[in-house]
């Protein structure tokens, strides 16, 4: 019976959210973004996978658990330019309560030359975002497992600001032989409480389901997720790069493959990881996203766009965690994320 109430509640609360928030503008892309760098090599939004980390649990708070106790993990990640992002995480554990973790997200853009319409130079000024994270969790049984993360969102750009509140709702299964593990969440979704000017947006919200599975004789675990459940063409429009073709010399419109077109749209929902640790102090993973892949093409050039990969290792009480996202040809995010075992 509880089991339903909790999938209920979330299914509800996702279909509601994604009606709510569905003509505005978005914004936020902070919430986007990937904190962890064992998250980030396998190409994740979050992992369907109860490991023993912090930095992991607190993108998905239903596999929050006691062996998270008293752990802490502090994250970075150069974007762009002069972009960049920091991050911690601590998690605690209270009796009969549950499992919470606590953390903290900054995005900084750097500094940017104020002036004047004329030209004149009046000084610098900076751009950032701050993303507040409180996340609880606990075991319903042995198989089913929830959690929710509640998430204020501060943005500071020159003299403007903008304040929004983000939640996360979370239900996980895991198989009796602990080898199979599947998460639904719904990702996002709640309301912009100050906009910059006068102009509401919207989070990005996105109802997501992911899968993992390790090999019985192997150790190498799988995973695949769906993402943006709730909205079926994720397809851009390009009207440099149209998909229908004219014959310059008949004028003929030559209509794309529908079928192959259905296949592109497919896989933008898709993305692929995989895990290798041969022991439990040192793990490779890699992940492909064929979404990342066809938005970042160019033409005639070789890009390895939409992989990622990464390797961790522990020594006693330390981990230290390492993720490279192949985003674009000409630059791409390294992550580090080193976890404390207090």
């Amino acid at each position: 019976m509880i089991r339903k109430i909790a999938l209920t509640i979330i299914l509800s609360l996702s279909f509601f959210a994604s009606i709510a928030q569905n003509e505005l503008y978005e914004a936020y892309s902070v919430l986007k973004l990937r904190s962890s760098a064992r998250v980030a090599s396998l190409g994740m939004d979050f992992l369907p996978w109860q490991v023993n980390d912090v930095s992991v649990a607190i993108t998905n708070p239903s596999i929050l658990n006691s062996q998270m106790n008293n752990q802490f993990a502090i994250g970075y990640t150069n974007l762009f330019a002069d972009i960049w992002q920091g991050n911690l995480a601590y998690s605690h554990s209270f009796d009969k309560i549950g499992n919470f973790s606590f953390g903290m997200n900054y995005v900084g853009y750097g500094k940017f030359k104020r002036t004047e319409a004329n030209g004149d130079e009046k000084g610098d000024f900076s751009a950032n975002d701050y993303m507040f994270t409180i996340g609880w969790g606990r075991m319903l049984d042995s198989n089913v497992y929830i959690g929710a993360n509640f998430k204020p969102i501060f943005s500071q750009y020159e003299n403007y600001s903008s304040f929004a509140i983000a939640f996360d709702l979370a239900a996980t299964y895991i198989s009796d032989n602990r080898s199979f593990t599947a998460t639904f969440m719904a990702r996002n979704f709640g309301t912009q409480l100050k906009s910059f000017y006068e102009i509401e947006e919207k989070l990005p919200f996105q109802l997501e389901l992911g899968i993992s599975k390790k090999l019985q004789h192997a150790p190498f675990q799988v995973f695949v997720m769906a993402t943006n459940l709730q909205k079926w063409n994720l397809r851009e429009d390009d009207p440099l790069n149209p998909r229908d073709e004219v014959d310059p010399f008949t004028g003929e419109i030559k209509r794309e493959n529908t079928f192959l077109g259905g296949l592109d749209n497919t896989f933008r929902h898709l993305n692929f990881g995989a895990n290798f640790q041969p022991s439990k102090n040192f793990y490779i993973a890699f992940g492909y996203s064929w979404k990342q892949s066809r938005e970042m093409y160019i033409q005639d050039a070789f890009s390895l766009a939409g992989f990622s990969y990464g390797f961790g290792f522990q020594i006693k009480k330390f981990q230290l965690s390492y993720a490279r996202n192949e985003y674009h040809k000409y630059g791409s995010p390294n992550h580090l994320t080193l976890l404390v075992r207090l």
